[in-house]
């Protein structure tokens, strides 16, 4: 059935292609690879009703480590240590100079550093931002990213790990239930289950549907313990 839904899909040129919400600050890249070392970028779409973003920290997840700041528009990085490893990084700021501060907000920023990831395949990680703005007279106002799943307020940038793959087919053990297969599998071509077939192109969605002997999987089909063939 892999190969009839796939032929399908050659025939028709039909790609899966990536889609994310884009919060006020969010990761740029939606999905990253689990426990490997890679350049973490987040957006940070506006300022603070109208103010120019003047500094921004990050608070590193736990389980991130060997994390190296780059420098940005806001100029120099200050990093926070934890208090009992001290080579641990727990926070990093970006601020600019005050000379360097916009009249009003007009810019779209990008902050990044270099990370070792936690290796935890199917999960997801939350940036908490805290932004600071400056408007023209150099009053300063906040807004804390910071809410998680569940939680009122400013949601926290999130970045879903995937497990490491490579062009092609992939198997994996799913290890716990997956709540929502959108969020690790918006860049794969198709996501089999035994003859059940998941996608997040709607156009791959209509072929899985056309195929006799394939069920769609439900986006949230996938429990713990579960074995699958990805597709990239």
């Amino acid at each position: 059935m892999k190969n009839k839904v796939l032929g399908s899909l050659a025939i028709a040129g039909v790609l899966a292609v990536s889609a994310s919400a884009q919060a006020h600050i969010a990761a740029v890249a939606p999905t990253a690879i689990a426990g490997k070392t890679l350049i973490v970028e987040l957006g940070v779409g506006h300022g603070c009703e109208g103010a120019d973003t003047y500094a921004i920290t990050v608070d590193i997840p736990k389980g991130m480590t060997s994390v190296r700041p780059m420098e940005s528009d806001f100029g120099k990085t200050s990093l926070t240590y934890d208090a009992v490893d001290t080579a641990l990084v727990t926070s990093v700021t970006w601020q600019k100079d005050e000379a360097d501060a916009l009249p009003k907000d007009t810019n779209y920023y990008k902050i990044a550093f270099r990370a070792k990831l936690p290796a935890a395949p199917f999960t997801s990680i939350y940036y908490k931002v805290h932004q600071v703005c400056r408007a023209a007279d150099a009053t300063l106002s906040y807004a804390e990213w910071v809410a998680l799943p569940g939680e009122t307020g400013e949601p926290a940038a999130t970045q879903a790990l995937v497990p490491d793959h490579l062009p092609g087919w992939n198997k994996f053990t799913v290890p716990a239930d997956v709540p929502d297969l959108s969020l690790y599998f918006k860049d794969a071509l198709i996501v089999w289950r035994g003859s059940d077939a998941y996608s997040f192109n709607d156009a791959t969605v209509e072929l899985i549907k056309g195929t006799q002997g394939v069920n769609l999987l439900s986006a949230d089909g996938v429990k713990a313990n579960d074995e699958i063939w990805v597709r990239y």
